[in-house]
C-alpha cells in the first residue's frame, strides 16, 4: 500500500481502483461486491439500482448530439439493471453543463432522456441541475425483479452466449474519430452507437436459464474476463461473434476485425452462461417463441482461469477511466 499511495489514478486505472481500493471497503452485502449494480432484497423481490456517468470530454465523439447524449445516459444506467434480470422502472439524472450551453442544447438533452425512457417504459422523475466545465450527466436507474443474475455463477460445463454480434461500435468509433473509409452498413453502425438498444425482453428469458450474466458495455473481452475471473473458471471461445460490417470495414481500413469486436465497448449486449445439461436448442427456442433474434453460442466454460480463443489467451483491454 505504501507503494501505491503516491501514484496517480492514471497509473492504476479504473479496474484496479474498483477491485483493490473501493470494493474491499464497501459495507454492502456480499451479493453486491464487484457487481455491476446494487441489489436490495425487499420481501420476495429485489430492488436493483445502478448509477453511471456520461462525461463529454471522454464519452462524446464530435458528431454526438445533445439528444444522443441524453438517450445514451439512460441506456448506460439502465443496461446494468437489465443485465441483472430486472425491468427498469425509474430514472433520475444529475445534469451539469457549462454556462455557455444553449437552451436549445439543454432541451435536446432532455428530449433524448425522455425518448429513451418512453421507448422502454421507464419513468423519468427529475434529478439535479448544476454548472461545470464539462458536460457531465449522471444517471441513476432502479428496477425490480424476483430473481437476480450475478456475474460469478458460471461453472465448468456451462455454455457461453451473447445476444447479438459485436463490432458495430468499433466501426462507428473508428469512423468518427479516425476518419475511416465508408462501407455499406455504416449508417446502421452509427445508429447503434448513438441510440443503443436495451435487451429487456431478452433479459426476461435469460434470468430464468442463466448461471451468470453481464452487460458488455466495457467491451466483450473485459466482460468475458470478468465473468471468468469472478466465477473462477476458464472460458474457451469457439468463435468471436463479429458483425459482417466489422469484417468489411476492417478489410478496407487495414484493421483487425476481432479487435473491433472485442475491445470497443458500448454495445450493451448481454453476455451469459447456461448449464451444460440444457440443450442449446432449448435456449434458442425460448428466444424464438418470444419473437426475439436467436442468441449466439460462442463457447464453453471449463476449469481454469482466463479467456482463450484458438489456444491463445485473449488480452484484457478496453476503455478504462483515468487511463483511457
Amino acid at each position: 500500500m505504501a507503494e501505491i499511495k503516491d501514484k496517480k489514478l492514471r497509473d492504476l486505472g479504473e479496474r484496479y481502483i474498483l477491485q483493490e481500493l473501493i470494493f474491499p471497503r464497501l459495507m454492502a452485502d456480499e451479493i453486491n461486491i464487484d457487481e455491476d449494480a446494487v441489489m436490495i432484497r425487499i420481501n420476495d423481490k429485489y430492488l436493483v439500482i445502478n448509477i453511471d456517468t456520461f462525461v463529454g470530454s471522454t464519452d462524446a465523439p464530435p458528431s454526438l448530439s445533445f439528444n444522443d447524449i441524453g438517450y445514451k445516459t439512460v441506456i448506460m444506467a439502465a443496461s446494468d439493471v437489465v443485465a441483472k434480470g430486472a425491468k427498469p422502472k425509474i430514472f433520475l439524472a444529475s445534469i451539469s453543463l457549462p454556462p455557455d450551453t444553449s437552451v436549445t442544447q439543454l432541451k435536446a438533452l432532455l428530449e433524448g432522456i425522455r425518448e429513451a425512457c418512453e421507448r422502454y417504459g421507464i419513468k423519468y422523475i427529475g434529478g439535479d441541475l448544476g454548472a461545470s466545465n464539462d458536460v457531465v450527466i449522471t444517471g441513476a436507474c432502479c428496477g425490480l425483479t424476483n430473481k437476480v443474475i450475478l456475474r460469478r455463477g458460471a461453472r465448468p460445463g456451462d455454455l457461453v452466449w451473447v445476444t447479438d454480434e459485436f463490432g458495430y461500435t468499433g466501426v462507428a468509433l473508428h469512423y468518427l474519430l479516425r476518419g475511416g473509409e465508408r462501407v455499406k452498413g455504416i449508417e446502421e453502425a452509427l445508429s447503434r452507437f448513438k441510440k443503443p438498444k436495451l435487451r429487456i425482453k431478452e433479459a426476461e428469458i435469460i434470468k430464468n436459464i442463466a448461471t451468470s450474466a453481464m452487460d458488455s458495455s466495457d467491451g466483450l473481452a473485459i466482460t468475458l474476463d470478468t465473468i471468468a475471473r469472478m466465477s473462477k473458471v476458464r472460458i474457451i471461445l469457439d468463435e468471436i461473434p463479429i458483425a459482417e460490417i466489422a469484417v468489411d470495414y476492417a478489410k478496407i481500413n487495414n484493421l483487425e476485425p476481432s479487435d473491433l469486436a472485442l475491445y470497443a465497448g458500448e454495445e450493451f449486449e448481454i453476455v451469459f452462461t447456461t448449464p451444460g445439461h440444457v440443450p442449446p436448442e432449448t435456449i434458442i427456442e425460448a428466444f424464438k417463441q418470444n419473437g426475439l433474434k436467436e442468441p449466439i453460442l460462442i463457447g464453453k466454460v471449463i476449469e481454469g482461469e482466463g479467456v482463450y480463443y484458438r489456444h491463445e489467451r485473449i488480452e484484457v483491454r478496453g476503455w478504462e477511466h483515468f487511463r483511457g
